[in-house]
């Protein structure tokens, strides 16, 4: 693999709007740490990285995670705490205000693995609330992809039409959607009301791999809503910006999707660096 496209990518700013740290409990190679993130992002060049912990996706809590994600980044101003919330279970209210305490940009939905649906009332109560507090709404809808999903990781998928329920509730705080494929999204978008307003969503890119027209084909329709993401350490980061900076779109698309387009809807401006 060549270098010379990441070293353009590398010159966009670019956010991920889906990272992690720690480890994966089906993958032991599947780790990092707060300071390989941080030289992940320098070789990268990126501007910003929304970032949880996977101890709050598979752990007994969401709070343990947290709280050690808060610590962990607070020296370095690229990530971006986005702790996960669990609705489903009672005291997420004041984890949510201590979140806000911390300086939380967003907040990571993570339904597939803890439980529960779009119609779980506690969702519509924490999507009002983060509305209030103007806090993203991140939306995991997959960590991998299910045919190699190891037969005890229990993690369930959420359909088009949730997801759009989802939306729906999420009314006008920013919504990332993680883990589509480049076909999903038109599903999801079949399922919404007619002109339902699309300009706080963003679609992140690292599930929509395999031939290097696949972004294209997103781009010709959908171009402001893809966003940059990697659902790193499960997936390589690496590939996910390599196929971004090898993808068949114009170098203004290169430069939404990379940073652009998630700076608008997340509120942060991420200029291109220079290349000088």
């Amino acid at each position: 693999m060549s270098d010379a496209p990441l070293e353009r990518f590398a010159e966009l700013g670019g956010i991920d709007v889906t990272a992690f740290v720690g480890t994966s409990p089906w993958r032991l190679a599947a780790t990092i740490d707060v300071a390989g993130l941080g030289r992940q992002a320098d070789r990268l060049g990126l501007a910003g990285v929304c970032v949880s912990h996977l101890a709050s996706v598979f752990g007994f809590d969401t709070r343990t995670g947290n709280e050690a994600l808060a610590e962990a980044i607070a020296g370095d101003a690229r990530l971006w705490f986005t702790p996960v919330l669990n609705p489903s279970e009672p005291g997420w209210e004041a984890e949510l205000e201590w979140a806000l305490e911390e300086g939380a940009t967003g907040i990571r939905l993570t339904p597939g693995c803890h439980g529960y649906d779009a119609d779980h009332p506690a969702l519509a109560e924490l999507a009002t609330a983060a509305q209030e507090a103007e806090l993203a709404l991140h939306l995991l809808t997959t960590m991998d992809d299910p045919r190699e999903r190891h037969p005890r990781y229990a993690f369930t998928d959420w359909s088009a039409a949730e997801v759009a329920n989802f939306l729906r509730l999420a009314g006008a705080a920013p919504v990332v959607i993680s883990g589509l494929r480049t076909y999903d999204w038109p599903e999801v978008h079949s399922c919404l009301d007619h002109g339902h307003d699309l300009s706080g969503i963003l679609v992140d890119t690292w599930r929509m791999n395999g031939p290097v027209a696949a972004l294209r084909m997103m781009t010709e329709q959908w171009g402001d809503l893809l966003a940059y993401g990697t659902c790193q350490p499960g997936q390589d980061a690496v590939a996910s910006a390599y196929q971004l900076a090898t993808a068949r779109i114009s170098a203004a698309e290169r430069l939404a999707a990379a940073a652009g387009n998630a700076g608008r809807v997340l509120g942060r401006v991420a200029a291109p660096r220079s290349s000088g």
